[in-house]
């Protein structure tokens, strides 16, 4: 029997603008929804989002960034030291160094740091009059002029909460399901510190979420996938020898 995990993965691979426009259409038509999911985090007799003074979801707005640099930074390094043996450790060739490098750099940090965060302008949940602020609130995807600067569309820490799923991709086949879910799970916790912390809204991080994993799936299978045949004529090569 198929590991259902596995057949949902498959079901994203195969019909990626249905779940796209499952997710992305509610939150546009009803833009209330970041309302109403950002109102269960408020309280309005203390005028604050309890969360940002709650000790592990500044841990993980604060330091979860950095390990995931760091875990990119190891990888860099076993590719280096690969390259000085002359033979890929744990895997890690120069086109898989380049993968995971690639997809962090477009999806976390070009598009949603870069591009969309800067330019955007949508003021965040904690700066909005629903919540004690003074900004008024913004729906998804439209452009706004009440914030300059590292804005609230799209979550920067939901884009890098999601991209390890570059990662589990890389898992055998038979793993892949799993690790592919316990990536989204990831992303998921840290995108829901953030909307706890009035950081964000929920629209913020799903759209965070799809442009990641897009990239991410764009930039494996050309980078990854394309690559699979030669590396088994290679394999069946060497047997041969």
């Amino acid at each position: 029997m198929t590991n259902p995990l596995a057949r949902l993965w498959h079901s994203i691979e195969a019909h990626p603008w249905r779940w796209t426009a499952a997710l992305v259409v509610p939150l546009i038509l009803l833009p209330q929804i970041d309302l109403t999911v950002s109102g269960w985090f408020y309280l309005p007799e203390r005028k604050m989002f309890p969360a940002r003074s709650e000790p592990f979801y500044e841990w993980v707005r604060r330091s979860m960034p950095y390990f995931l640099f760091a875990g990119l930074g190891y990888v860099g390094v076993v590719w280096a030291a690969g390259l000085w043996l002359k033979e890929a450790i744990f895997g890690i060739t120069g086109r898989v160094a380049a993968y995971l490098a690639l997809t962090m750099a477009l999806g976390p940090g070009l598009v949603v740091n870069l591009i969309l965060k800067d330019s955007w302008g949508r003021p965040r949940p904690s700066t909005i009059r629903e919540f004690g602020g003074e900004n008024y609130f913004v729906p998804p995807l439209v452009l706004s002029d009440q914030c300059d600067r590292n804005c609230s569309f799209s979550s920067g820490h939901g884009a890098l909460g999601f991209w390890p799923v570059a990662v589990a991709l890389l898992a055998p086949p038979a793993w892949r399901p799993a690790a592919v879910a316990a990536a989204l799970g990831f992303g998921m916790m840290v995108g829901f510190v953030r909307i706890a912390q009035g950081g964000h809204f929920l629209s913020d991080v799903v759209f965070s979420a799809i442009i990641t994993v897009a990239i991410i799936r764009w930039l494996h299978k050309r980078m990854i996938e394309s690559d699979q045949p030669r590396r088994q004529a290679d394999a069946a090569a060497v047997i041969e020898k």
